[in-house]
């Protein structure tokens, strides 16, 4: 009687656990909403009250519709002919995946971006939808939101009218949903290697037709793809690839294409990724064809990075909460396991990478609002360039890592795919570190942009400006330590640009490192000062004291006593 009363004691237990976890993780998540208060100002109270309604939608109602199409029997189905023998091309998926789509579309996540200066707010929505992960629809609201900022800064006056209202729809059963097909099976990140041509339609003007393989072809089931292909004539490398939107359907009918096979990947299963061979498709030139390869990274591979980082932050948030809540359950030894030191050490070290990241993710968001409303100029630009693949590749490292760190606390439990979500959520993370340009890809780019550009240079500027505004008295300490790691940056990347090519190239990651150590730092101290200004009693300063003791001056717990209470008190809250 007594081992079964223990049974149902812990079973009891596990169930306070899975409720705690279940909240509402807005209204819990005490630092996103010191963040957006921060970012959007004035504009506050009405985001609070339309993140709070999402927040309902997304939490335990949404998690169960992903669960469910995430599960092996339930996931995406290629079914290519119907019953008469008509090629469809068509991907079947479980109807608990539209369920959760239109959680996703009704949130306006995708709505809010048809004024500009709401990069801010719809990020803040896309980040609570990204705590399940990539759900099936993470990618799928990316890929639109890059369709929509093309359509929207290189578009015709006609293509803005034809597809505007259906890509900024919040109506998930009309929506006109995009997929962004570039990757070839030769080329991979080397897009110049790319062979997919495009030959001009005589009969419809500006329309062309394109004919080849994409290797990679994520949201397989949308109704829009925007494909990079090379138009006949024109010279090799990226400098001739042309950018085209394609529909699915002309006239109701397959235009022009195959799904080949859908791939089963690691993660992000509940969303069909395929192989597809176009043959004579349709599509419509969208902007100067000659800029097609610098619109295609400048608009729609920039969107979908930023994406990438917020749905790394709403993994790095989910674990955090999962793995919180489990420390305050689950018992061991006769203690609850949130009061062991090492326990107490990881859930400091994944709350302060929660905050890192959304620091730094949300402070690029902002750059985009300056930008879409006309109070940036090319600095800025240059700026943010930088700052978005240094943040995609540090803060994809971060859920991965937090990802891990919440499989750790939950033990063998946290291994089993029924048990909890960290599993998927580990897969899901693995996948955002390679998706929209490798660690390798990004950094190399970043030294390009250095060397031939001078990038560098805006780069360092922006963040000598945001520095220069932490003056609050109480921040000196803070601030002194920013403008000394700015200087040590501002030294490696010089020494850095001194060096032979290939010395370079073995380098620059190191170097990225220590500017994303920087960001973060920055970012967190301008948080902070915003508290401060404002009387905000909160825990930033406890999380940027845990950044200096173990990530700038790594110093080693056993020589460093303080650091033990400063984790114990971190991480109570969350």
């Amino acid at each position: 009687m007594a081992a079964k009363d223990a049974a149902e004691s812990a079973r009891e237990d596990l169930d306070r656990w899975r409720k705690q976890a279940s909240e509402n993780q807005y209204t819990n998540d005490r630092f996103i909403r010191r963040l957006l208060h921060c970012h959007l100002g004035p504009r506050w109270a009405e985001a609070d009250a339309l993140l709070r309604a999402v927040s309902d939608q997304a939490g335990a109602r949404l998690d169960g519709f992903v669960r469910e199409s995430n599960r092996d029997e339930n996931l995406p189905q290629l079914r290519r002919y119907d019953r008469f023998g008509r090629a469809v091309e068509e991907v079947v998926f479980h109807p608990a995946y539209h369920e959760a789509g239109r959680i996703f579309w009704s949130s306006g996540v995708l709505a809010a971006l048809a004024k500009p200066g709401n990069e801010v707010l719809s990020g803040g929505i896309a980040y609570l939808l990204d705590q399940h992960g990539e759900a099936g629809h993470a990618c799928p609201v990316a890929c639109t939101a890059g369709a929509i900022k093309l359509v929207q800064q290189v578009g015709s006056a006609d293509q803005k009218r034809r597809l505007l209202p259906r890509l900024l729809s919040s109506d998930y059963d009309q929506r006109l949903h995009a997929a962004q097909f570039v990757t070839e099976v030769q080329g991979g990140s080397d897009v110049g290697a790319n062979s997919c041509r495009a030959r001009a339609d005589h009969r419809r003007k500006g329309w062309y037709r394109i004919s080849g393989e994409k290797w990679f072809c994520s949201v397989a089931d949308a109704e829009l793809f925007v494909v990079s292909a090379r138009v006949d004539g024109s010279p090799s490398g990226t400098s001739g690839l042309g950018l085209f939107l394609v529909p699915r359907h002309i006239d109701g009918r397959v235009n022009g294409f195959n799904l080949r096979n859908l791939k089963r990947k690691l993660g992000t299963r509940s969303m069909a990724t395929g192989e597809i061979e176009f043959d004579f498709a349709l599509g419509e030139a969208i902007g100067e064809l000659s800029r097609g390869f610098k619109n295609l990274v400048a608009i729609v591979l920039d969107t979908s990075r930023v994406h990438n980082a917020i749905a790394a932050c709403g993994i790095t948030r989910r674990a955090l909460a999962e793995g919180h809540a489990y420390a305050q359950h689950r018992r061991a030894f006769s203690n609850q396991i949130a009061q062991y030191a090492g326990v107490q050490e990881i859930l400091a070290r994944m709350k302060l990478s929660t905050m890192t990241a959304l620091s730094t993710t949300f402070r690029i968001l902002a750059m985009s609002d300056l930008i879409d409303t006309g109070q940036a100029n090319k600095d800025l630009v240059a700026a943010r360039r930088i700052s978005v693949m240094i943040n995609k590749y540090w803060t994809a490292l971060t859920s991965t890592a937090c990802a891990r760190d919440g499989i750790e606390l939950l033990g063998g439990n946290g291994t089993i795919e029924d048990f909890s979500v960290l599993p998927r959520l580990y897969r899901d993370a693995i996948v955002v570190e390679s998706w929209e340009g490798t660690h390798n890809t990004l950094v190399a780019q970043v030294l390009r942009d250095f060397s031939e550009r001078g990038l560098h240079q805006p780069w360092l500027d922006r963040i000598r400006a945001e520095v220069d505004l932490i003056d609050h008295p109480q921040l000196a300490s803070i601030a002194g330590t920013a403008r000394s790691e700015l200087e040590a940056v501002e030294g490696r990347i010089s020494k850095l640009l001194a060096e032979e090519p290939r010395a370079a190239a073995a380098q620059i990651r190191h170097v990225v490192n220590h500017m994303c150590r920087l960001t973060d730092w920055v970012a967190l101290a301008t948080q902070l000062q915003w508290e401060t200004t404002w009387g905000v009693k909160a825990d930033t300063a406890d999380a940027l004291e845990l950044y200096s003791l173990t990530r700038l001056l790594k110093a080693d717990p056993q020589v460093a006593p303080e650091l033990i209470d400063l984790q114990r008190r971190f991480s109570e809250t969350i």
